[in-house]
């Protein structure tokens, strides 16, 4: 009999994140539906051979996702809400038909292989092995490989302006590792934790694991809802709210000064934490300050990943926490993986060292610039659709005219051969907004970023058509 659901041990994806993705898979192609019971939470653990605690986590995402009831005393049931959300899904396959190949995935905000340093990761790979031999291969320090944890701290400090102790630098597997840790140290069961809406969702499924009741605020281009976050605050104990100020995934806004500062100053005056994730700042025209130049009393978590500015196969990012979390961080990371990969954490450290991250940057700016121009160019000259041109990064936060839903949008474009991201991937609740597409023109090769741009702009033309609407193009 084969398993309900599989998942993979040397993958770095969390196991609760995987098992939550493969049963949410099951619901979505029909192998379970609505009024189902599912396995008991002891039963699947056991045919895993993980944690029950993962299980319990990942069929706490789902249900937090409408998607399961968990009912005490009498197990855990595929949701009702879930036929609605069937039925969304079929309507969507419709406007798939008939599916092309795959011949543009602007879905995936990942740069391009042919963009990676791979002659700089060769050299460095046998650097690594000459130098320290096997040590090289051995289990590491939890913390991390004490050269690399030096010049991040480094370069942390730059950005900062702040001295930064490399004590306080933490190498974790992949930024989604990071928010893991920060969960398991800073949360209980029962804590408030707030994310971001539209948003990374990744952060959320991090904190639902820790037994946190998580809430969503309300994204824009000035940052999120400085009020609700402090209604949130004083109503109830705030205890971690996670944002992603530079070039957020996925609208690419860059959250102005003066709300970084007052956001900082709000986590002070009420005690509670925040989770800086930083992962595109590196690709921004302009670097602004972080939220963590502001902390001076050890509120922020400041977390990057290099999987956007190098190649996301690194598996290597940075959390940076306040000194009082050193032990707990360490422990946490030694429960999961033991240690990050000690070959990769030195290759890392040349590149750091050697001066290649800042031309490697340089170049991959000048790419990402120019792909971004000739995509909007492609894109433009289509009634309904408005967008900012991004400061950077990989990404276009295309908005829709009314009467289009970001998902329907995502069909016609399947329809084809383009993938695209509807808003709707980036919100928790079921008939939230979805009013846009996140569109990764970085993830194509530079020479097809028009084409690309044109071919959504054609897929798109003719869902608007449909519709039965246009207005006036506004893309700028």
């Amino acid at each position: 009999m084969s398993p309900f659901v599989r998942v993979y041990k040397g993958d770095d994806m969390p196991l609760y994140i995987q098992a939550a993705d493969a049963v949410r898979a099951r619901i979505a192609d029909g192998s379970v539906r609505p009024g189902d019971r599912l396995p008991s939470v002891r039963r699947l653990s056991d045919e895993l051979g993980v944690n029950p605690a993962t299980v319990v986590a990942a069929y706490r995402i789902l249900s937090r996702e409408g998607l399961l009831d968990m009912r005490r005393g009498s197990g855990v049931y595929v949701s009702e809400d879930a036929r609605a959300q069937d039925a969304q899904s079929g309507a969507s396959r419709a406007l798939k038909e008939p599916v092309q190949a795959v011949e543009f995935d602007l879905s995936a905000s990942v740069p391009p292989e042919d963009s990676y340093p791979l002659d700089d990761v060769k050299r460095y790979l046998v650097q690594a092995v000459d130098m320290d031999g096997g040590a090289a291969f051995s289990y590491q320090e939890a913390g991390g490989y004490p050269p690399l944890r030096k010049a991040l701290a480094r370069e942390l400090a730059r950005a900062f302006g702040l001295g930064v102790d490399a004590a306080d630098v933490h190498v974790v597997s992949g930024a989604q590792q990071g928010l893991d840790l920060a969960a398991r140290v800073l949360l209980r069961h029962g804590d408030l934790a707030l994310v971001e809406a539209p948003g990374y969702q990744g952060a959320g499924s991090a904190f639902l694991a820790a037994g946190a009741r998580v809430e969503a605020v309300e994204a824009g281009v000035g940052g999120l809802d400085l009020d609700a976050i402090e209604r949130a605050a004083t109503e109830r104990p705030l205890r971690l709210l996670y944002v992603n100020p530079t070039l957020q995934n996925p609208s690419c806004a860059v959250y102005p000064e003066d709300f970084r500062e007052r956001l900082v100053h709000l986590a002070q005056r009420h005690g509670f934490f925040i989770i800086e994730d930083d992962l595109m700042v590196d690709l921004a025209e302009q670097r602004p300050r972080p939220l963590r130049s502001y902390d001076a009393t050890g509120k922020v978590l400041y977390l990057k990943s290099f999987s956007k500015s190098l190649m996301p196969g690194l598996r290597i990012a940075v959390l940076e926490a306040p000194p009082a979390m050193r032990e707990r961080l360490e422990s946490a990371k030694r429960a999961i993986d033991l240690s990050s990969n000690g070959l990769i954490q030195r290759v890392l450290t040349f590149i750091l060292n050697d001066g290649r991250y800042a031309e490697h940057l340089a170049s991959v700016r000048k790419r990402y610039e120019h792909a971004c121009d000739e995509f909007c160019r492609g894109l433009s000259g289509v009634s309904g659709l408005s967008w900012e041109r991004p400061a950077g990064g990989l990404n276009v936060w295309l908005e829709l005219p009314a009467g289009l839903s970001g998902s329907a949008a995502a069909g016609a474009c399947r329809s084809d051969g383009i993938l695209v991201a509807p808003e709707a991937e980036f919100r928790s609740d079921a008939g939230a907004r979805d009013a846009h597409l996140r569109l990764s023109f970085g993830s194509v090769r530079l020479n097809a970023a028009g084409e690309a741009g044109s071919r959504v702009a054609r897929a798109l033309s003719a869902a608007i058509a449909a519709t039965g609407r246009g207005i006036l193009a506004r893309g700028r």
